[in-house]
């Protein structure tokens, strides 16, 4: 449970923190609309590298075979095939101009002729873009040995050759590693804003040892939440003395805010009455992990710190907690 409640209490730092400029003016309300404002820009930044490759137009990657086989699904004919380019020194066409042949990666059997506005050189495999263009086909010339297999040369597109592009379209790549950053981000303000800061967890470990209050005994803590009409934000936590006063009808759990000044301190409020419930938990920060008791009542409804989690729990076994 640790390493979860200091993850979440990241998460939750990391919200508090950029709503934190709001806290102190009349837009304090606009805090976690702030949060989400962000999240949601970084959200469309974390897009961006992954969107804008998918706009730029792509030939079709294919196969001579499929040539063959006229299984061409781009209307233009745009394609990018692969293979080893061979310089052919006769025009196939029977017009002049600087051809090659282009044998398939996928099938050495097969091969389809390219043209091209230069002299294409030779290369073992590459990568080629170009448009499909309907011409009637015919190479007589002797292959290298490197364009047949096992001496046997391959089968060339009789009817249309492929007019190769000025430059190689070069293949879509998305830049995964760039929109992983503003997406962890904002995953973590998104969490940060609905875990809230800091962070209680619930726990099962307690002081096997603790003993419960007795009468007029004193617990000091700091509570954030609501104790009579006196609130205090749990990030900003305020003092407050719980004591254990004697009455006719039993002991009764009491909370005194502590002054913030050197003025009166306000008087206790009373924690036990009709119905009382508590959780003992922790709460996490970023830098620690504190013991703590929620408490909810007709008064009261705080969440404790203690500096020891003997004293959470002494106060703990004086109402009905969840374990």
């Amino acid at each position: 449970m640790r390493p979860m409640g200091r993850i979440l209490a990241l998460c939750g730092w990391l919200a508090w923190q950029l709503g934190r400029p709001f806290r102190a003016t009349p837009l304090r309300r606009l805090g976690r609309a702030a949060v989400f404002a962000v999240a949601t820009l970084l959200l469309v930044a974390a897009a961006v590298p992954v969107a804008l490759p998918l706009l730029d137009p792509q030939p079709e990657d294919a196969t001579v075979q499929q040539v063959f086989d006229g299984a061409i699904a781009h209307g233009d004919g745009w394609l990018r095939l692969r293979g080893r380019i061979t310089r052919l020194r006769q025009s196939p066409i029977g017009e002049p101009g600087s051809f090659a042949l282009l044998v398939d990666a996928a099938n050495p059997l097969r091969a389809i002729v390219l043209e091209s506005s230069s002299r294409p050189e030779p290369v073992e495999i590459t990568d080629v873009t170009g448009t499909l263009t309907s011409s009637s086909v015919t190479v007589e010339e002797e292959l290298p040995i490197e364009a047949r297999v096992a001496g046997t040369p391959p089968r060339v597109v009789p009817d249309q050759l492929l007019r190769l592009d000025s430059a190689p379209k070069a293949a879509r790549s998305i830049l995964w590693p760039l929109a992983i950053p503003p997406l962890l981000i904002a995953a973590m303000l998104l969490i940060g804003a609905h875990s809230g800061y800091p962070i209680f967890r619930p726990t099962s470990e307690i002081d096997v040892l603790a003993t419960p209050l007795s009468p007029g005994e004193r617990v000091p803590s700091a509570y954030g939440g609501r104790i009579g009409p006196h609130r205090a934000d749990l990030a900003d936590p305020a003092g407050a003395l719980l004591l254990l006063r004697r009455a006719p009808t039993g002991n009764l759990l009491t909370a005194q805010p502590l002054a913030d000044d050197d003025g009166p301190a306000p008087p206790p409020v009373l924690i036990s009455g009709s119905w009382t419930s508590g959780t003992i938990g922790t709460v996490h920060t970023v830098r620690e992990a504190v013991a703590a008791l929620q408490v909810r009542s007709e008064l009261v409804d705080a969440i404790f710190l203690f500096a020891r989690t003997a004293e959470r729990d002494r106060v703990a076994a004086m109402m009905a907690v969840d374990r």
